[in-house]
C-alpha cells in the first residue's frame, strides 16, 4: 500500500463534452488483471492505510461505504471509519473517498498529479483545498484519498456571490500556475477532431439548425487559436460539479481528467457549464454575463497579462456548447427514463439557440 508515482496520458476532458474514446480495462503487462475487492479485501486495505497514516497503534474498530457517485467511469465511495488510537481511548471518525479505476496507468497518473500539487503551495495562492493521496491498491486500482466537503459552489453563488467568484478565479489562475509533470496535452486540432463527427450526429438529428451547426464548426475551424508554446497544467473538467464551497476556500475535486494546453480550455469549459445552469435554473444566479465578466477578471487579476484570453475563451466555449449539446442529444446512459430523456432534449434545443451568440460572449469580459 502506498502513493503510486505516476506516468501515462489521458485526453483532457473540457473535452468530456467531447467524448474522446475510452479505453477499457483489459489486463496487460502494464494494466495487471483487475481484482474485485471482497468486503474483507477492503478492509484490510483500510486497516493498512490507518497505520500508515495515523501510526501502528491505530485500529479499526468499524467501518462502513456508501456510493458517492451514480454516473461517471468510476465506481467512487465514501468510507467512514471508527478508529481508536489505542484500548481505552476514544473512537475517532474518519471519511475517506476511494475510486476504483479500470486502468492502472490512470490511478497512477491522478496519485501523482494529486501528489506535485499537494507539495506545492497551488492551494497556498489558490486559496482551494484538494483531495490528498492517502495510499493506492493496484490489483484492485482502489485509489484512498481525503473526503473533502462543502457545499455546492453553484448554492454558493446563489446565496453569497460577493467571495464565491473571484474564489474560483484566483483557484484556477493558481492551478494554470503551478509546474506539474504529465504526459498529456489537448490542442485546438484534437478538440476539433472530436468534434466534427458530433456535428455531423447533430446536424442529422436537428436538421432545421443544420446550417447554424455548420457555420459554427466553420468559425471554430477558422479561428481555431494555436497552441501554446508552452502548455499550462489544467483541471480538464473544471465544472460545477467539481466545485464546492468553505467559508473563504473552494475545494477542487476529481483531477481524473487532467491535461496540459491553453489555459482558456478550463475556462472555456466552466463558463459553458455555469451558462447551462443560468438556463436550466433562471433567478438562481446572476445574469450569465455577469458571471463571465466577474470570473475572468479575477483570473486575470491571478495571471500573468495575456491580452488575446477573452478570444481564446470564446473558442472553447463555443466547442464545448457544441460537445454538451451533443451529449445531451445522443447519451443516454446517464439518465434512460423517458421524461429525463424528453427533458434532456428539450435542454439541447435550449443550448443550440446559444450557438450564434456563444462566440461573442467575450465581448463581455
Amino acid at each position: 500500500m502506498s502513493a503510486p508515482a505516476g506516468g501515462g496520458s489521458a485526453t483532457g476532458g473540457a473535452a468530456r463534452c467531447l467524448r474522446p474514446s475510452r479505453t477499457r480495462g483489459c489486463a496487460t503487462p502494464m494494466n495487471p488483471a483487475l481484482v474485485s475487492p471482497t468486503r474483507e479485501d477492503e478492509q484490510g486495505i483500510l486497516r493498512a492505510t490507518l497505520r500508515q497514516v495515523r501510526g501502528p497503534d491505530v485500529w479499526l474498530e468499524d467501518w462502513s461505504a456508501q456510493p458517492l457517485t451514480k454516473h461517471g467511469k468510476q465506481r467512487v465511495v465514501r468510507y467512514d471509519l471508527r478508529a481508536r488510537a489505542a484500548l481505552g481511548r476514544e473512537v475517532c471518525s474518519l471519511q475517506w473517498v476511494g475510486k476504483f479505476y479500470e486502468d492502472d496507468g490512470a490511478a497512477r497518473r491522478v496519485a501523482a498529479v494529486l501528489s506535485q500539487l499537494a507539495g506545492s503551495d497551488c492551494g497556498v495562492r489558490g486559496e482551494m483545498e484538494m483531495p490528498r493521496v492517502l495510499a493506492y491498491d493496484a490489483p484492485r486500482r482502489l485509489l484512498l484519498l481525503t473526503h473533502e466537503a462543502g457545499e455546492s459552489v453553484v448554492s454558493a453563488i446563489a446565496h453569497q456571490r460577493g467571495p464565491v467568484v473571484p474564489a474560483i478565479g484566483r483557484a484556477l489562475a493558481a492551478l494554470h500556475g503551478t509546474p506539474v509533470s504529465l504526459d498529456a496535452n489537448t490542442a485546438p486540432a484534437r478538440v476539433l477532431g472530436d468534434l466534427r463527427p458530433r456535428v455531423a450526429d447533430l446536424c442529422a438529428r436537428f436538421p432545421g439548425q443544420a446550417g447554424v451547426l455548420r457555420d459554427a464548426l466553420t468559425r471554430l475551424e477558422r479561428d481555431a487559436p494555436a497552441q501554446p508554446a508552452a502548455p499550462s497544467f489544467l483541471h480538464g473538467d473544471f465544472g460545477t460539479a467539481n466545485l464546492l464551497w468553505r467559508p473563504g476556500r473552494l475545494v477542487v475535486l476529481d483531477f481524473d481528467r487532467c491535461t496540459r494546453g491553453d489555459p482558456a480550455l478550463d475556462l472555456g469549459y466552466l463558463l459553458t457549464q455555469l451558462r447551462r445552469v443560468t438556463l436550466r435554473k433562471p433567478g438562481k444566479l446572476p445574469e450569465f454575463a455577469s458571471l463571465h465578466s466577474a470570473i475572468l477578471d479575477a483570473y486575470q487579476r491571478w495571471s500573468p497579462p495575456d491580452p488575446a484570453l477573452g478570444r481564446r475563451v470564446a473558442w472553447y466555449e463555443q466547442a464545448t456548447l457544441m460537445g454538451k449539446i451533443h451529449l445531451l442529444a445522443f447519451d443516454l446512459t446517464r439518465h434512460p427514463e423517458a421524461d429525463a430523456r424528453r427533458q434532456r432534449q428539450v435542454e439541447a434545443v435550449e443550448l443550440l439557440q446559444c450557438l450564434p451568440s456563444a462566440r461573442d460572449s467575450d465581448r463581455s469580459s
